[in-house]
């Protein structure tokens, strides 16, 4: 008996949903860069010249399209951190760098952080985010106890809020990122200090 093979047809047809998917993604996350994080799904239908059919046939609805943003997110920022090398056995630039590559993706676009945020921050697929970058941390860090790794998942909140209440008025991300890298390292001394 042959074994069954797809249909080149529907291979070639799932390729294209796949194009389209992202082509539309990248759309949308230009036109909310632009015109900001608040938009209902008409006006990004509008502004992005694309109908509201084509949007939710791709994404169901507003909250669809805020998960496909925040998959886009997570994926950009899990690749951002893991490059974001420093010395090796350099637990403080290690923490520093992470820092630095998320503030980036931050200030390079607010309003499309802020669209993605509510996605990045909850639901299953954001867990395993979270938990990814919080074992990348702890790799970075060379922290491995169990009290360590609740230090770095908590790192990750406050980063992530210190971060929200910045982009109300960003100024000078370096100094920013000093500042939270500092917060960070002092606590976790203390925190270290504490739990040995």
């Amino acid at each position: 008996m042959k074994p069954i093979t797809s249909d080149g047809r529907s291979a070639r047809w799932d390729e294209h949903r796949r194009r389209r998917h992202r082509e539309l993604l990248r759309t949308v996350r230009h036109v909310v860069a632009e015109h900001g994080a608040d938009l209902s799904m008409e006006q990004i239908s509008a502004r992005s010249g694309t109908t509201k059919t084509v949007l939710y046939r791709y994404f169901g609805d507003r909250s669809g399209l805020q998960a496909a943003m925040g998959d886009w997110a997570m994926h950009t920022i899990r690749r951002s951190l893991a490059a974001a090398h420093a010395p090796e056995g350099d637990s403080r630039a290690a923490l520093e760098a992470m820092i630095d590559a998320f503030t980036a993706l931050a200030a390079g676009s607010p309003e499309v952080y802020r669209f993605c945020d509510s996605a990045v921050s909850g639901g299953a697929p954001a867990r395993g985010f979270l938990t990814d970058v919080t074992d990348l941390l702890c790799v970075r860090m060379g922290l491995t106890r169990e009290a360590e790794v609740q230090w770095a998942a908590g790192a990750l909140g406050f980063v992530r809020s210190c971060t929200e209440q910045w982009l109300l008025d960003p100024r000078d991300r370096h100094d920013f990122t000093t500042r939270l890298t500092t917060w960070l390292w002092d606590s976790s001394r203390s925190f270290m200090e504490v739990h040995r």
